[in-house]
């Protein structure tokens, strides 16, 4: 049987309890850039793993939107889809 998770709740929890306590400097990063070149091995298909991965990523792109209202991109002129 496949897992569901609850993607709502799983942001809020994430961001109560690791994300708003970020400093600045924790805070200040290309999210998506480090995903995509070091948070993700190729290999890792659990979909759990996945999930904490990207409720993490979204938790702390909502908190960059709240303190620097943008989300930090390392070029952000070169933002892709």
């Amino acid at each position: 049987s496949k897992t569901t998770f609850n993607t709502s709740e799983g942001v809020i929890i994430d961001y109560v309890n690791q994300v708003v306590l970020m400093s600045d400097t924790e805070l200040n990063e290309d999210r998506s850039h480090w995903i995509k070149n070091y948070g993700r091995n190729r290999e890792d298909t659990e979909d759990e793993i996945k999930y904490i991965t990207s409720i993490h990523t979204i938790a702390i792109e909502l908190e960059q939107l709240r303190r620097y209202k943008e989300i930090v991109y390392v070029n952000p002129k070169q933002i892709t889809e």
